[in-house]
Order: structure tokens, then C-alpha cells, then sequence
């Protein structure tokens, strides 16, 4: 799909309802059920890419546990004529392994730009990582060149254990991620907690823009928030700037315990991408 405001760059979705939509969600859903949720993401909203679930380990996210079976099984059908890239987040040098042993193609890994943060969830510096990323891309790059790799950057904006972050750190670390590794073909700017305001996401990106980066290269990952314009201005203005790729999810179409918590957050759903079309 292309529009005027997309200034001629195709529009790319990826779905993320199996992974990040499901992940903080209490009731367990089994293989059999995530591949029919799978089949009607596929068929009724006929997404670019779809990340089907974590490598990670079960006690962390225990609606993960099952994501290699997933691969498998999801890997082996074929849904449509469309081609579709079937991701799995890998966000450790032995889950890369894993993913390579059992013929994942298309990987996610995830960094921060808090330290705090980083620590809380990898248990491991921004440094650190980034020495991680660059052997998980070397294990990738040496297995197959046809892989594609996304990188999740966290807590763009805001960060849920030290607040606020300063906007021109961002930019430099954004700068940073895109040169330094650029066989990713995807940086994706993730809003960790939902609070991310149109007035810092326009200065942030105006001076990427100052930089010389290319926005083909990038991806946004948005929280709902209550404020329904300023995630409609983010992303029409996100969309003007070259940025065409978003993740979205699907939850709202699953019947799910308590659905009325999950109306009004969680990552944006399609809809929020076509009304800015």
C-alpha cells in the first residue's frame, strides 16, 4: 500500500500480537491455538511480517515457552501467495544459536537506551550488549546473508525505572546504532512505556534528519495511549519524515480474560496506522 503522505515508500506492517501482544497476558495459550491466531492475522489483515514469539527463557515469560514449536509449525505452512518473514526475538548470543540451528531466517534483537533498563531485563550494560549484538550478527552473517535482522532500541523517550530521558542522548545513540551496525536492516524505536509525546518524537527526529540517516531504515514501535491525537501526530508525522514501517498488533481481535483493559493499551492496532493514510 502506498500513499501520498508515505512520500512514495511502500507501507510495511509487522505484527507482534504473538509475541508482545500475548506476552503479559495470564492465560496460556497453546500451539495449536497461537497457529489459528496466526492464520487469521495472515488471511484478514495480510501483514509484511509477523513475530511469532521469544527465545527466552520460560520461567521469564511463560506464554514464550512454546515459541520454537510455533517456528516450527508456523515455518511449515504456507498461508498465502504473499511472501511473509516469520520473526522470532532473540535477544542472547545463545538464543541466536538456537535460532540458527533450527533455520530462523529473521531475527529481533533488543537493546535499550537506559542502562537501568538494560540491566533489568538482559542483566547486562547498553556496553555490553552492543559487544553481544556485533558476535550475534557475526554468528548471523557467517550462517547466511539472506537473514534479516531487526533491532529493537527501548525506552525511546522514557524509560519506567529512571523516567524521562534527555533527547539529545537519544539522537546520539540512535546515530550511533544506525552506523555502527549496518547490516540491520531495521531499527525500530521502541516506546517502552506509552509515554513518548509528539513534541520530543519531532525533535528527536528532526536532528536524525540533520544527520543524514536514512528513515527506510527504521521502524516504530508505539504504545495506545489515551491521548489518541498525539499518537496520531507521531505517526503521520513519522510517515511524512520517511518512516514507513510499524509494528502493530492484533490483540483486540482475540478473545481474551478481562478484554476491556486491554482496549485502551497495548501496541497499536491497524486501524491507528490506515486512519493516517
Amino acid at each position: 500500500m502506498y500513499s501520498s503522505v508515505l512520500k512514495n515508500n511502500p507501507l510495511r506492517l509487522f505484527d507482534v500480537t504473538l509475541r508482545d501482544g500475548l506476552q503479559s497476558i495470564s492465560k496460556i495459550y497453546n500451539v495449536t491455538e497461537k497457529l489459528q491466531m496466526i492464520e487469521n492475522i495472515i488471511i484478514k489483515k495480510k501483514p509484511d511480517a509477523i513475530e511469532i514469539g521469544s527465545f527466552v527463557s520460560p520461567k521469564l515469560i511463560p506464554q514464550l515457552a512454546n515459541s520454537l514449536e510455533l517456528f516450527r509449525e508456523a515455518n511449515s505452512v504456507m498461508y498465502t501467495n504473499k511472501p511473509l518473514d516469520i520473526f522470532v526475538v532473540t535477544p542472547t548470543i545463545k538464543s541466536v544459536e538456537l535460532a540458527d540451528k533450527h533455520g530462523v531466517f529473521n531475527y529481533s534483537f533488543v537493546t535499550s537506551l537506559s542502562n537501568p533498563y538494560q540491566q533489568k531485563i538482559n542483566n547486562k550494560t547498553i556496553h555490553e550488549t552492543k559487544e553481544d549484538i556485533t558476535h550475534m550478527i557475526n554468528t548471523i552473517d557467517n550462517s547466511c546473508d539472506e537473514k534479516k535482522i531487526k533491532l529493537y532500541v527501548s525506552c525511546f523517550s522514557y524509560c519506567p525505572i529512571i523516567g524521562k530521558l534527555n533527547n539529545d542522548m537519544i539522537v546520539n545513540e540512535v546515530v550511533n546504532y544506525y552506523h555502527k551496525y549496518n547490516t540491520i536492516h531495521d531499527i525500530c524505536l521502541t516506546d517502552t512505556c506509552g509515554s513518548l509525546q509528539f513534541n520530543d518524537f519531532k525533535y528527536i527526529i528532526d536532528r536524525l534528519d540533520k544527520n543524514n540517516v536514512e528513515f527506510n531504515r527504521f521502524s516504530l514501535h508505539l504504545q495506545k495511549q489515551y491521548n489518541h491525537q498525539n499518537i496520531k501526530n507521531i505517526i503521520c508525522y513519522a510517515m511524512k519524515t520517511g518512516i514507513s514501517s510499524f509494528n502493530v498488533s492484533n490483540i483486540s481481535s482475540i478473545d481474551l480474560p478481562n478484554m476491556s483493559t486491554y482496549e485502551m493499551v497495548g501496541n497499536i492496532e491497524y486501524d491507528n496506522i490506515y486512519e493516517c493514510l
